[in-house]
């Protein structure tokens, strides 16, 4: 990673510690940073797919396509950009958008995680 990469990232990392101050302790951090970063490494990683397979969202629910199915066809549009993991998430947001509504960032941020791939959580659990 670049150093200038490197020092972004502590810099988000740091900006989210500042933020969690108020209703969080120093030794409360733990458990809340560690799945945060892991959260915001996920949202880099699907970035590239991310639009793809929001329009694939629209036209898969069009063809009426549920359950295993929609998760098959969504697992074709995610793998790419040399990822082999069918990792996805349907949420409309990202983080700089959940970011972008204050107000409502915990309800949202339940709903993002919520849009997670439930094959390719369980298999990033497993791995």
């Amino acid at each position: 990673m670049p150093h200038n990469e490197h020092q972004n990232l502590i810099g988000l990392i740091w900006a989210i510690a500042n933020k969690l101050r108020g209703p969080y302790r120093p030794p409360q951090y733990r458990k809340v940073m560690l799945p945060l970063i892991v959260l915001r490494r996920l949202d880099l990683v699907l970035a590239p797919t991310k639009d793809k397979v929001l329009e694939s969202l629209k036209a898969f629910k069009a063809k009426g396509l549920k359950d295993n199915a929609l998760e098959k066809a969504f697992s074709r549009v995610a793998v790419g950009a040399g990822r082999t993991q069918p990792l996805y998430n349907t949420s409309k947001f990202t983080f700089e958008k959940l970011l972008g509504d204050p107000a409502n960032i915990a309800s949202n941020l339940v709903a993002y995680i919520h849009a997670f791939s439930p094959q390719g959580i369980s298999n990033l659990q497993m791995g």
